[in-house]
């Protein structure tokens, strides 16, 4: 038979003090049942053995440990990791790539235009003062355009640059050989009619690959043409002489 362990009144109360979770319990209901009992039968009453409750001691044997619950979502690979990288690495080249392009091209485009802008306000300054506009075709990178900027019947140079990257050359049709006008410059000059003296063509090219590039054909009445091309014999039109008598081909009035 096993001995059974003096406990004090205290360690009774703070051993049913607390349930096992560790919440508080009443005392009080507890409290007077274990003091009405006799002082020998307290021990066996409740249960003790060798100071330790056997409901609570089987408990503390059988209490489950929680074990780390594992994650179940799926996850990706370092091969499919690296997948993907590669081909976000492609695509956003190629799109680079494109963008470069496309605003290459269009810097391209506003040069040319600009160059048909300074071209056409030289020849309408020419006929506006009789003469005297000109755009001079002198460097690779610029061009300079003599007008009347200010309005007071004076001509002034001024020099536009063209964009990073674009480079300015001239043949003379119906040759095709390109000249660089820094070596070979060349005047457009318009006379007080608007008119030049021969055909130029004016390339504008652009030193990024697949850019193409943009020309402006200046023609001796003056004309202009974007992007065209130049073929055969091109010539002055002569005007034809013809004298009228004062009486051959008039009709009598009598």
């Amino acid at each position: 038979m096993n001995k059974v362990s003096t406990v004090t009144q205290n360690e009774i109360l703070n051993v049913f003090a607390r349930n096992e979770h560790g919440i508080a319990l009443a005392q009080t209901g507890l409290r007077r049942s274990f003091l009405g009992e006799p002082k020998k039968s307290r021990g066996k009453l409740l249960g003790f053995n060798n100071g330790v409750p056997s409901s609570m001691r089987k408990q503390i044997m059988n209490f489950p440990k929680k074990k780390p619950k594992l994650s179940s979502a799926a996850g990706f690979s370092v091969v499919e990791l690296l997948v993907v990288i590669a081909v976000v690495a492609i695509i956003s080249t190629i799109a680079l790539t494109s963008f470069q392009k496309s605003s290459r091209s269009f810097n391209l485009s506003g040069a040319t235009r600009n160059l048909s802008a300074y071209l056409e306000k030289a020849r309408v300054d020419s006929v506006r003062r009789h003469g005297g506009a000109s755009v001079d075709i002198n460097s690779t990178s610029s061009y300079t355009a003599n007008i009347d900027f200010s309005g007071n019947g004076t001509s002034t140079a001024r020099t536009i640059s063209l964009p990073a990257g674009t480079s300015l050359s001239y043949t003379l049709p119906p040759a095709t050989t390109s000249i660089d006008p820094s070596s070979t410059p060349i005047t457009i000059t318009y006379n007080w009619r608007g008119q030049t003296t021969s055909t130029v063509l004016l390339t504008l090219t652009d030193s990024t690959a697949g850019v193409a590039s943009s020309t402006v054909v200046v023609g001796p009445a003056g004309d202009l043409s974007t992007d065209t091309t130049v073929t055969g014999p091109v010539t002055t039109p002569t005007p034809q002489n013809t004298t009228v008598t004062t009486t051959t081909g008039i009709k009598s009035m009598h």
